[in-house]
């Protein structure tokens, strides 16, 4: 009937207007369950963002038969579950992938994305939409690198949008542009701010780094606001170990980091994502599959007895999303350029696996 529709509804325009957050559930465990297709062959890489109205966008990079790579807009329904073909983001001569979506209060999205030439040109492009995703205008570049020498380990990689309490855009990004500084860094997680809405960029700072340079290769982070106000930003960490472990960091407003390279989190490598509910309860999953959740912003993590995907470790870059009442969404690459959502249903008082 009518009811379900309408609860999400109400539930997605809380979600953007900041409404008061529900009370935690004294145990969150998931079950996972309904799975919908948004591509099913010659796709990767898929992020989701909400529209005011309540229905959905969804990018994913679409390879097709030539040289460039194009980024594909989808639009689903309230309830994620619907999905038709909406708009395409191409550069003519250019690979674009790692697209990511943010909605603003005032209903613009913006589309960010690596845009590269192998070994000549490596970009952050950044696309807006005052349409709800129908089309797209150039905004600006957010970092480059147009003369890595003919290399391809110089580049600017997994740009992470957010927008900050007091309306400046972040961008975090995977950032190889130091590896011939001095000292050098292998690769370091980067932080760009805005105040103009993406406009123009301030200076970089490298908010995650290896003390004193070296190969170890932080990146692929991504940030969440927490219940509490503070901010949880999770990456991994290449070089010493081939499946990437991933740690995290805290900030008190998202812009100020501690030194180092944080700490481990259990039971997650590679290409890490985090995502914090309206009930307080945080979750992250990776290329692992796993999901692990804290309800004490992330000073305890509990592992969900299934994962959300049951093949393993593969490099399968998934997201997290929230996506109903009491329901969180998994995008994932399942199998070689097919983009699937699986969802499930959040229990309070199940058992759950400890994750330390």
């Amino acid at each position: 009937m009518s009811f379900l529709p309408a609860r999400r509804l109400a539930f997605a325009l809380a979600l953007l207007c900041g409404a008061v957050a529900l009370p935690a559930p004294a145990v969150a465990d998931v079950r996972w369950g309904e799975t919908v297709t948004l591509a099913e062959r010659d796709a990767g890489w898929g992020r989701m963002a909400r529209l005011p109205d309540g229905r959905w966008l969804a990018v994913t990079t679409r390879f097709g038969d030539g040289h460039d790579t194009t980024l594909a807009i989808s639009i689903g329904d309230v309830r994620a579950r619907t999905w038709r073909p909406l708009s395409r983001v191409a550069e003519p001569g250019r690979k674009l992938d790692n697209g990511e979506l943010l909605v603003l209060p005032d209903g613009r999205v913006l589309l960010a994305m690596r845009s590269l030439v192998e070994r000549s040109s490596y970009r952050l492009d950044l696309y807006a939409s005052d349409d709800g995703g129908r089309s797209w205008s150039f905004l600006s570049t957010i970092d480059r690198n147009e003369s890595p020498g003919g290399r391809n380990d110089r580049g600017v990689w997994e740009p992470m949008l957010a927008r900050l309490p007091d309306g400046a855009l972040s961008v975090l990004y995977a950032d190889e542009t130091l590896a011939d500084g001095a000292p050098p860094y292998n690769q370091v997680v980067s932080q760009r701010l805005s105040r103009d809405g993406g406009k123009t960029w301030g200076n970089k700072r490298a908010i995650v780094a290896e003390p004193g340079g070296g190969g170890l290769r932080p990146g692929m982070p991504v940030m969440a606001r927490l219940q509490n106000g503070r901010y949880l930003l999770v990456f991994e960490i290449c070089g010493a170990d081939v499946h990437c472990p991933v740690s995290a960091k805290y900030s008190a407003d998202g812009v100020h980091w501690p030194e180092g390279l944080g700490t481990p989190l259990a039971h997650q490598r590679c290409g890490p994502h985090v995502m914090s509910t309206r009930r307080g309860t945080t979750f992250v999953t990776s290329c692992d599959n796993q999901v692990t959740w804290s309800d004490d912003h992330g000073a305890h993590w509990q592992r969900t007895p299934q994962p959300a995907w049951p093949f393993g470790f593969r490099h399968s870059w998934p997201a997290l999303y929230e996506t109903g009442p009491d329901e969180i969404a998994v995008i994932n690459n399942v199998a070689p350029g097919a983009v699937r959502i699986r969802f499930g249903t959040l229990e309070a008082g199940a058992s759950a696996q400890p994750s330390d």
